[in-house]
């Protein structure tokens, strides 16, 4: 069962993407699944469809996109607190993923399988206003971060993220951040050092 301070917190980042009703809230809190990590895992691979979209309660989950530069691949989005992790695309076209999903040591997560999601968006018409609000945001995420990595300085965008995602350094790798931002393993910590 999860914690009613965890399901509130799901349900208050719900509400900012719409209105949900009393009847929603009753159906959904019985299909919500507690997941905590204690070490790193990875919960989706590339090719695989994803069965559950996950809320971040805390922690930190990472995207890892195919890369010809590197075996391991590149960090192509994080998921921080309070955000709904799904594979982009492929979630809710019920394909195989294109990217892997790798959750960090120490995050809680919120799950709810993708046949109980389908029941609710059938059955209430709030939930595909939730979920066209949602691919709606996440998009809209994924376009300013590719446009800052392009019109960004290197020192400008390390210092933005850093002021805006203090916590990712003291959780995620440094290569996985350097990846993230567009910038070689050996070249965050000298843009680290002016902040």
């Amino acid at each position: 069962m999860v914690s009613q301070e965890y399901f509130g917190q799901l349900l208050r980042m719900l509400e900012q993407l719409c209105p949900v009703s009393a009847e929603f809230e009753k159906a959904l809190n019985p299909l919500i699944v507690l997941r905590e990590f204690g070490m790193v895992k990875n919960m989706l691979r590339e090719g695989e469809v994803q069965q559950q979209i996950w809320f971040v309660v805390s922690g930190l989950v990472r995207e890892v996109s195919p890369s010809a530069d590197t075996a391991s691949g590149r960090t192509s989005w994080f998921w921080y607190e309070g955000d709904f992790v799904f594979a982009h695309p492929g979630f809710f076209a019920g394909l195989p993923s294109l990217v892997e999903v790798e959750v960090y040591a120490g995050t809680v997560l919120l799950e709810l399988s993708r046949v109980d999601l389908s029941l609710l968006i059938q059955n209430f018409k709030e939930g595909s206003v939730l979920v066209e609000t949602l691919r709606y945001r996440n998009q809209a995420a994924r376009s300013a971060h590719i446009s800052d990595l392009v019109n960004l300085k290197h020192a400008e965008m390390v210092r933005r993220y850093y002021q805006e995602h203090k916590a990712t350094f003291l959780t995620a790798r440094a290569k996985d951040i350097a990846s993230f931002l567009g910038i070689k393993d050996n070249g965050i910590h000298r843009f680290l050092r002016g902040i």
